[in-house]
């Protein structure tokens, strides 16, 4: 076999794989980020777990995305915890947001989502 068909082979597989790690959350921002209204997130993921305004008329929403997995013989069952900071302008457009991910293994129903997440106050 042509080692430049495998290379081609090998790196369109690879990055198939990755297209499918990309969460649907993710996907959203992206096409989302400078177009998308707070109308708009909320009719697609539903009202913020917390909101923040900050004092140059901008404003913050939190959502939290938890996924259980199950445990086998070489972890423990636990649950992903995924924060989303979504940060909007004076117009209520979506203009950045920042994705923290942590698992807590052994906990099915954790107090808190990512170790020093967002805090309403920061």
């Amino acid at each position: 076999m042509n080692p430049r068909y495998l290379l081609l082979v090998t790196m369109v597989g690879f990055l198939a794989g990755c297209s499918l790690l990309i969460s649907n959350e993710t996907t959203f921002l992206e096409s989302a980020q400078d177009r998308a209204t707070q109308q708009e997130v909320r009719s697609q993921w539903g009202d913020p777990a917390a909101t923040a305004a900050k004092d140059e008329g901008t404003s913050v929403w939190v959502y939290r995305v938890r996924t259980e997995q199950p445990g086998n013989r070489m972890t423990v069952p636990g649950t992903w915890c995924d924060e989303y900071v979504l940060t909007f302008d004076r117009a209520s457009v979506l203009r950045r947001w920042t994705r923290q991910s942590y698992y807590h293994a052994g906990e099915l129903m954790p107090q808190y989502c990512v170790p020093e997440g967002f805090q309403s106050g920061s």
